[in-house]
């Protein structure tokens, strides 16, 4: 399991002081100490602070950042929460997991974790959603399906503090070898001859695959490895008189790593 202690939680734009400090209070029930805030609304004062109790310290460390994509750098895996559940096919943004779910697939997996908390009032916008590598929504009844926000996070760190106890680490999959999946994943849908809208669902379905699998290195070097060679038959498919050509998608040395260690496929290729 994810060490606790390293989660990071993420507030969009808290409008509210008393927010800020009910949130870091639940942090420390559940041994969290890791708050970003980006772009606060509301400057932290002694309401704040009083309503944090002896979470003072959680206060202290608060890291600020003017935007949602320097909030999430570093993070292997970042979770976005949302009231809102779409019953539209094509919104598969907001086709979010349960607080259950997400702790169940964090099991026996290691690496850094985020959880991005919306505004008091409206919620993380589907862009900011779209940032994130999988959604999360409590499951609550339908005459009223928005709960307070710390309310919120505390259910959430309940259910992780739970997953928590027997669980082996096993690391989870970088954010850059989940990029090279999806280019992978895009050049191949080129070549294909998707459209680009398809293109764009499908980017969007895999994204929340990967989010909801947390899916390991090893798990995402053979992925890697095999989309790799899909692109290359397709490159060779489209342009059959270059017989030379090895692949449209250029492999770096740090791709070249991830592909020897997905020793589980063979590592003949066609000449």
């Amino acid at each position: 399991m994810i060490c606790l202690a390293d989660l990071r939680v993420v507030l969009v734009e808290p409008g509210f002081e008393e927010s800020i400090g009910f949130v870091a209070r639940a942090m420390k029930n559940f041994g969290l100490s890791n708050l970003h805030l980006v772009n606060p609304k509301a400057a932290l004062g002694p309401s704040g602070r009083s309503r944090a109790g002896h979470a003072q310290d959680v206060l202290d460390s608060i890291v600020e950042h003017p935007s949602l994509k320097e909030a999430l750098e570093g993070l292997h895996l970042s979770i976005g929460t949302t009231a809102q559940r779409s019953y539209s096919a094509s919104n598969l943004v907001r086709k979010p997991m349960t607080p259950r779910e997400l702790a169940r697939a964090l099991t026996n997996e290691a690496g850094t974790v985020g959880i991005v908390f919306g505004r008091e009032g409206t919620g993380l916008t589907n862009l900011e959603l779209d940032q994130c590598d999988a959604t999360l929504t409590i499951p609550t009844v339908s005459e009223y399906q928005t709960l307070n926000l710390s309310h919120a996070a505390a259910i959430v760190f309940y259910e992780l503090q739970i997953a928590a106890g027997e669980s082996s680490p096993d690391g989870l999959a970088s954010e850059e070898v989940k990029k090279t999946i999806l280019r992978f994943l895009s050049e191949s849908a080129i070549r294909s001859g998707l459209e680009e809208h398809e293109r764009v669902l499908l980017t969007r379905a895999f994204r929340n695959l990967l989010g909801r699998s947390a899916i390991r290195h090893r798990e995402a070097s053979l992925l890697v490895e095999a989309l790799r060679r899909i692109s290359e038959t397709l490159t060779r498919t489209k342009e059959p008189r270059d017989s030379g050509a090895i692949s449209a998608v250029s492999e770096t040395e740090t791709e070249r790593g991830w592909i020897q260690d997905s020793s589980g496929l063979s590592q003949k290729h066609d000449s």
